[in-house]
Parts: structure tokens; sequence; C-alpha cells
């Protein structure tokens, strides 16, 4: 039966549109963590949830970053960048595919029930998972050939079913080249070559060929541990579309509480050094009581340098999120609200500006608090720089804070992470309008093309509320003149360029008078 595609008449291929690559978007989050399948040890771009699933395959009982995933598309975040982070030692699930055999008379030939006329090259294939784990267990493959295929060729069809239901259909694949053909197609398997086939021809052989499924076995997960965890965090910060970062499972990484320490110190360091991205952390899931968390944050700052922590953004508490894979007994799953909160700063960049504060937004995708804390205990949390998550009536759950985890004693500059974020967007544009001008003729038309560039991206600012004054000129200032370039900083080849400015102060708290006088009038005064 002829397909469908080769029949003459109008045909529709309907293909989401493709978000575009830019280092400017401060709303694209990083995630590292365990997945079901799916490459290791490098960043994947991802567009949505369906995205997730095609190429990591869904949520899995053994890890959180695939609810931390849904949570971040499901609140709002368009696209991500996602590491998988797994034991080099893992195996990867294999089976071998006997294409034919050899005639026992004859070396040379294919014997008679082998497909000789198909042009294949080989007797057998190992059939390898396209990546390790034991996601691939119990998968089986199913070959079909046909001697007379698409064009009046040898022509193989290929049908992939995982354990988890994922199902792949390889129509009219090449025999001559089959496995680079699989390779370009398919993301679940691949075939490496193993015995050279007959040379010669004498009868083509069957002109239709099923061959019983190929299972694959062997496959096997080990807990990704301090090395690939590091490895994460330098791909993660090596891609210049990341501006949120997060590990949802790095608690429950292989190796001791100082490596844990270590790999988010790292992955801080590496956000500042950018000064354009922010990591987004929750406190562990059994650290619950008030002092303890505290102590939590306390002994992450040490490890730090003073300004460091400015790069970093602390929710609490855990959420719980509907886990249909959890059955009737256990319909809700407890997780770290990163993907979350990342999904909600993501959508409100794209709203209202990176300098806007990512807060009093409702968390989508939440079901209910892992630990409720008091109106009180929740003030002193958000004081201390831990931004709480809390139940607001009729509303659901809300995020209730937007402060940065360095100590306030440090200054409002990085207390908050409106200006932090502020910062990040205009480095990221910075950057984009002074690339172009590294190699011009260092000198005053260069200096007064910074200027100009520089001076209209916070003008952009200014007037989107992002800075404080009446005029531009209470807002904010650049110079890049002689003053701040003398000749010996010319003679290097370096050019200098001061920008001064003054974020708008996010309001906390709002207070209100009311008054009873006794005509029984009332007068609400705010202050």
């Amino acid at each position: 039966m002829a397909q469908a595609s080769t029949l003459p008449g109008v045909r529709f291929q309907v293909r989401a549109a493709s978000v575009p690559v830019s280092p400017l978007r401060t709303d694209i989050g990083g995630f590292a963590g365990p997945t079901m399948r799916g490459p290791v040890g490098e960043p994947v771009r991802l567009e949505g949830w369906r995205d997730y699933i095609d190429r990591f395959g869904g949520l899995t009982r053994d890890a959180d970053l695939p609810f931390a995933l849904r949570g971040y598309f499901e609140n709002g975040g368009e696209v991500a960048y996602v590491v998988r982070t797994l034991d080099t030692a893992s195996a990867t699930a294999s089976a071998v595919w006997t294409v034919g055999a050899r005639d026992s008379a004859d070396f040379n030939r294919w014997d008679a029930e082998s497909p000789a006329g198909g042009g294949f090259g080989f007797l057998d294939y190992t059939v390898v998972a396209s990546s390790p784990g034991a996601w691939a267990n119990g998968t089986r493959v199913r070959f079909d050939y046909r001697l007379d295929g698409r064009g009046g060729v040898p022509r193989v069809n290929i049908e992939v079913r995982t354990g988890d239901g994922a199902v792949e259909s390889l129509l009219e694949l090449p025999t001559t080249d089959l496995g680079a053909a699989v390779a370009e197609r398919s993301r679940l398997i691949r075939l490496v070559a193993l015995t050279p086939g007959p040379t010669v021809v004498a009868d083509p052989g069957p002109r239709v060929l099923n061959w019983e499924p190929v299972i694959l076995a062997g496959g096997s997960d080990l807990s990704p541990g301090y090395q690939d965890y590091l490895n994460a965090a330098t791909q993660l910060a090596g891609q210049r579309e990341v501006a949120l970062l997060a590990m949802p499972d790095l608690d429950r990484m292989v190796g001791s509480p100082e490596q844990r320490s270590q790999v988010l110190a790292t992955l801080i360091a590496l956000s500042e050094a950018a000064h354009d991205r922010l990591v987004v952390v929750g406190i562990p899931e059994e650290i619950r009581y008030f002092e303890e968390v505290l102590d939590w944050l306390a002994d992450r700052r040490a490890g730090l340098d003073e300004t460091a922590a400015r790069s970093l953004a602390v929710y609490h508490p855990w959420i719980r999120v509907a886990d249909p894979l959890g059955g009737i007994n256990r319909p809700l799953r407890e997780v770290s609200p990163v993907g979350h909160v990342a999904g909600v700063i993501s959508r409100l960049d794209r709203e209202r500006g990176a300098h806007h504060t990512p807060a009093n937004a409702a968390l989508l995708d939440a079901v209910d608090l892992a630990h409720a804390y008091s109106a009180e205990d929740q003030g002193a949390l958000a004081m201390a720089g831990i931004n709480p998550l809390r139940c607001a009536p009729g509303r659901g759950l809300v995020v209730w804070g937007g402060r940065t985890a360095v100590e306030a004693a440090v200054g409002l500059t990085g207390l908050f992470i409106a200006h932090r974020r502020l910062i990040h967007r205009l480095v990221r544009a910075i950057r984009r309008v002074a690339e172009p001008l590294v190699f011009d003729t260092n000198g005053p038309d260069l200096w007064l093309k910074l200027v100009r560039a520089i001076t209209h991206l916070l003008l952009e600012a200014f007037r989107a509320g992002a800075l404080q004054g009446v005029r531009p000129e209470h807002a904010f200032l650049v110079r890049c003149d002689e003053t701040n370039n003398p000749p010996e900083s010319i003679d290097l080849g370096r050019v200098v360029c001061d920008v001064s400015l003054a974020p708008a102060v996010p309001m906390e708290f709002i207070t209100l008078r009311i008054a009873l006088s006794r005509e029984a009038g009332l007068e609400v005064l705010e202050s």
C-alpha cells in the first residue's frame, strides 16, 4: 500500500514554533539532576514539558528533577536547559539482532532464509539503548524487512517500545547504512555493526521478513556523585542563555554533606563570576525547625565570599504536588520548590520585566506546603534572607519574599532579587552592544559609541520604572572618557566604562493607620 505522503494532494504538517536562542533573555532556567533517560553530562535545550518527555522520559520515582521541570513549565517557563547527572559506571542496555547466516556449504554466500538481496553489510548488529540506565531494560525492538521497499529498493522498518510506554517507529530505513540512519532518526536506540556479511549474492532470498522482537537488558542506574554534579555545574554555567540555576536533587547526591555544600558553593561562585544569573535553592526536606533553617543558611554563607550570597535565592518549605506514580496510597509527593519558583520568576520576567520582584504570585501545580510556619516565623525567615512560601486564602500557595541570601549588613545593592536581576539583564545587554566594538580603534569615537549604547539601555530601564529619580540624570550616569581611560590604559588595549545607577527599592511593608472618632467616623491613613 502506498503511503499517504506519496499521494498527490494537499497535506498539512503542524509544528510548534521554535523559541529563538537569545543571550539577552533572563527568563531561562538551567537544571541538573537524575532523569529517567537521555544524554548524560551535556546540556539539552528544551521547549516545554512534552519536549522534556521526548528527550528524558517523564516522571520517575527516583528523582525530583522531573517534577521540578513539570512545575517549571506549568508555572510559565518557556525554555530550560537540562543536564542529566549519572555515575559514569552505569550500564547501557543492549541485545543482539541477527540479520541472517552464512550458507553452510559456501562461506561467501547467505543461506536460503537470509535476506541476501537486501544489501545488508553485516550478519548481526548490537541494538544499544541511546543512553545508559535501567530505563531501557525490557525494551522490545521489532524489525521488518521488504526487498521491494520505497523506490523499489530494500527497506527496513523498526518499531521500539520501552517499558514506560514510549513508542518509536522508524520507517523505510536504507539497509546499506542502517546504523547511521537509526542514529539520525531515533531517540531511543542505536545499532552497532558486528560481523561482516557475505559478499556473493546468488539468490535474493525472502521478499518479506519479520524477525522475532529483540529485548534489551543489562542497563543499570548508579546514583551521581560529587564529580558528576561538579561537571553539571560547569556545563550549565557555560550556557549563555541560562539565567536561573537549580539542582533539585542535590541533597540526595552520593557523598558527604561537605561535598554537597561544595557543589552549591561552586555553582554560586560560577554565577557570581558571570554577573548575570541567579541560583535558586530549597532548604533540605529534613530541616524543618526554625532554628535549624537559620543554621543551614548560616553554614552556606560561611563557605562563600561576603558578596557571593547575592547570587543565591533560598525558598522554603518544600511543597506537595500530584504524583501519578504514587497510586491511591500516595497521591502526593513532597518536592523542592525550586522548579516551581523558577517557573514563576521566568513568567513574571516576561510579563513585567527582570527588575520587578518575583513575589506575591501563586504557585501552580502545587497542592500544599510540606510544613507550615507561623506568621512570626515566616517574617523572621524573610528578614534572614529565606523567602517563605505561604498559603494565602483564596489564592493557594504563593511566593512571599524577594530577597537574596546575602546578609542585610552587606548593603541594599545585593539584598533584593529585583536589584540583582536588573543587573543581570543590564550585564547581558551591555555585553551584546559592547562585543561588536571589541576590535574598534580605542579612542573618543569608540568611547562615544559605548556611552550611547549603554545610555539607550539604561533609558529603557528608567522608563520601565526599574530606576529611581524623576529624570534620567538622577537615575544613572555613564562615563567613558579620558578621565577613566588614561594613555597607559589605551596602550594596553583596554577600555573602561563606569556605569552608576540607582535601582528602585522594592516595597516590602505597608502600614495603614485607622482613626475612629467619637462621631463614629472612620479614616484610613497610609504611612
